[in-house]
């Protein structure tokens, strides 16, 4: 199946580190231009990169897809990943969206703002800010599945942890069991940078 053989990072089609997302893309059909939306490609950080890389899984499940065009004279379809597959089918959706979540938290690694760096990331969880204001101040980032919610969906939270130098991931389960952690909301992916940004100031 197409999550044990996708990877979450891979090459953009640019040459740099590529990581795993949808897009809208244009293909060649006998009847003319056709659209396929929600192709699993790997894409730089670049917003302004135009190229993208596609999983080798993919092209080849996209010329089944442009033959059932074909046949259909269809011109825009949703990708799927076998034949009569629905759009929604929870065992894939719920697996290939856990790759996009892990995908998009490894984006984050080593990254800074003018406020704020990352700490460590758990790969599909979690993205750990600490802020470089004030050494004991912390902000997470943690995915939340939402079955009844569209999307992915991320908790944005607030702690302060000064028990010890350097935070860890089982340092943190640890202390999280009584710790107080502040709710500051609950947002899309699509939301997050924008939102890290007004938290955070502008990516150093």
């Amino acid at each position: 199946m197409f999550n044990q053989t996708l990877n979450p990072i891979d090459t953009c089609g640019c040459g740099d580190t590529g990581y795993l997302t949808t897009r809208k893309i244009p293909i060649d059909l006998a009847h003319g231009v056709g659209y396929i939306e929600n192709v699993p490609v790997y894409h730089c950080r670049s917003n302004s990169c135009s190229e993208f890389a596609l999983p080798s899984e993919v092209s080849r499940r996209l010329e089944d897809i442009a033959e059932q065009m074909e046949a259909d004279h269809s011109t825009q379809v949703v990708y799927t990943w076998r034949p009569n597959q629905e759009e929604n089918d929870p065992p894939i959706q719920e697996a290939y969206q856990q790759l996009e979540v892990e995908s998009f938290t490894l984006q984050f690694i080593g990254r800074e703002y003018s406020d704020a760096r990352v700490a460590f990331v758990v790969p599909g969880q979690a993205i750990f800010f600490q802020s470089t204001l004030e050494d004991t101040e912390y902000f997470l980032l943690r995915y939340d599945a939402k079955p009844s919610s569209e999307g992915i969906w991320f908790d944005f939270l607030k702690f302060y942890y000064d028990e010890q130098p350097n935070l860890t991931y089982e340092a943190f389960l640890t202390w999280s069991e009584e710790g107080y952690l502040k709710e500051l909301g609950s947002i899309t992916l699509v939301e997050v940078e924008d939102i890290l940004q007004d938290e955070f100031g502008e990516l150093t």
